[in-house]
């Protein structure tokens, strides 16, 4: 039973691995989404916002294995009213944040990448656990 139960723990580190690495990639992709829509002229982009998707390390405790996926909220912007990363995440991703002129972009990606990290974690232990 210890070696079933080895396997089993190996193999679900192998799943949540590829878990963390799909899921980091959606929400990369859905954060890029943002900047699709529209050009500004009121303001220069900086980025930033593309750049904050982030996963820690996998984490074993017992026979689960976990990460966090996080929009990262430490850099801060210099420009305009110097908003912090937290008012802009919310402004991009909602379309207003109190005291913040609108943001010109796609919003609603966290919400897109929340579904697909659902999906590719289902699908992903589906595969590996049949």
């Amino acid at each position: 039973m210890a070696q079933l139960e080895q396997m089993m723990r190996k193999e679900l580190q192998k799943a949540m691995t590829v878990v963390s690495a799909k899921v980091e990639a959606d929400m990369y992709e859905e954060v890029g989404k943002f900047y699709t829509k529209g050009t500004p002229v009121m303001y220069q982009r900086t980025g930033q916002l593309g750049n904050s998707p982030a996963t820690t390390a996998l984490t074993s405790l017992g026979n689960a294995v976990s990460f966090e996926a996080y929009l990262d909220q430490s850099e801060g912007y210099s420009t305009g009213k110097k908003p912090s990363m937290t008012a802009v995440l919310n402004l991009t991703n909602y379309g207003s944040y109190p005291g913040l002129r609108p943001a010109l972009g796609k919003t609603g990606f966290w919400e897109r990448a929340e579904n697909k990290m659902e999906k590719t974690l289902n699908q992903t232990m589906r595969k590996y656990f049949r």
